[in-house]
């Protein structure tokens, strides 16, 4: 199958949760719509996105971007803990 036909037969709502970053979706929407087992599905969705470099390359940078944030808000929060921690049990000692 060529790329272009390969993009007709999927589900449009697959091709729309791939583009948003969100495989799983894309794996439920081509699971409905086609009838298929979770493992049949995902490995559909893999070959495609073997097949478009550059949704994949968006869809890794979406979910970095993602896992990266929430993990910077952890690092300033700890932060913000220990000063605060610090001010108020050892600001005496100076």
């Amino acid at each position: 199958m060529t790329e272009e036909s390969l993009q007709h037969s999927f589900p449009k709502k697959a091709l729309e949760a791939l583009s948003q970053g969100d495989r799983d979706e894309a794996i439920k929407q081509v699971m409905l719509e086609r009838s298929m087992s979770r493992e049949e599905a995902r490995e559909l969705i893999g070959s495609f996105l073997l097949t478009q470099p550059s949704l994949l390359r968006r869809m890794k940078d979406t979910q970095s971007e993602a896992k990266w944030g929430r993990m910077g808000w952890l690092i300033l929060f700890q932060a913000i803990a220990v000063a605060v921690g610090y001010f108020l049990f050892f600001h005496d000692q100076w």
